[in-house]
């Protein structure tokens, strides 16, 4: 097994584990929906503060998912160039989009961290609570920094489709490249 195919196994398991986590998060939300539902309706008393955790934890479940899909490619594309000229073309349009997403989400991460620092600056917490802010956007920050690998490791993924190796026949081999999970 190469050292690439082993840094790819890790980082799937390490994608998958950050998704989970969002996953509990996003199930301890909606829970904790309900039970203030239960509370306003039987007892006509809220949780106090629920309103002002919604935007913070949605950021995070949000970001928290963001790793898994693009390792899976589980983003939307569109396939009619690629499949009006082959499978070559499609790979070359997949490691170009990969790229473009790439610096975007790079561009996104750097932006993020910024804003961060400004929340952290000015001290911004919850109306409610009175929860510091910066916190919880620094943990988007990251995992939105996270995101930059593993964009480079598709984009890897997709020039070595689009390239292709030959073996010692003069044959052109298939690259174990992850498989296209996205939507067409």
């Amino acid at each position: 097994m190469s050292s690439f195919e082993q840094i790819d196994r890790a980082v799937k398991r390490f994608t998958r584990m950050i998704a989970l986590i969002g996953l509990v998060g996003l199930l301890t939300l909606a829970l904790a929906t309900v039970l203030d539902v239960m509370l306003r309706w039987i007892f006509n008393s809220p949780i106090v503060g629920l309103n002002d955790t919604y935007s913070l934890f949605a950021a995070l479940i949000i970001a928290s998912c963001l790793p898994l899909c693009i390792y899976r490619r589980g983003n939307i594309t569109i396939r009619f160039v690629g499949n009006i000229f082959g499978e070559r073309a499609t790979n070359v349009l997949d490691a170009f989009g990969g790229l473009v997403s790439l610096i975007i989400f790079s561009v996104m991460a750097w932006q993020l961290w910024r804003y961060t620092d400004q929340l952290a600056r000015d001290g911004e917490t919850t109306w409610v609570l009175n929860w510091p802010v910066s916190p919880w956007w620094r943990l988007v920050s990251i995992l939105i920094i996270i995101c930059v690998p593993v964009t480079l490791i598709t984009v890897i993924q997709s020039a070595k489709s689009a390239i292709r190796e030959k073996d010692a026949s003069g044959r052109v081999e298939s690259s174990s490249a992850q498989p296209r999970e996205g939507n067409n």
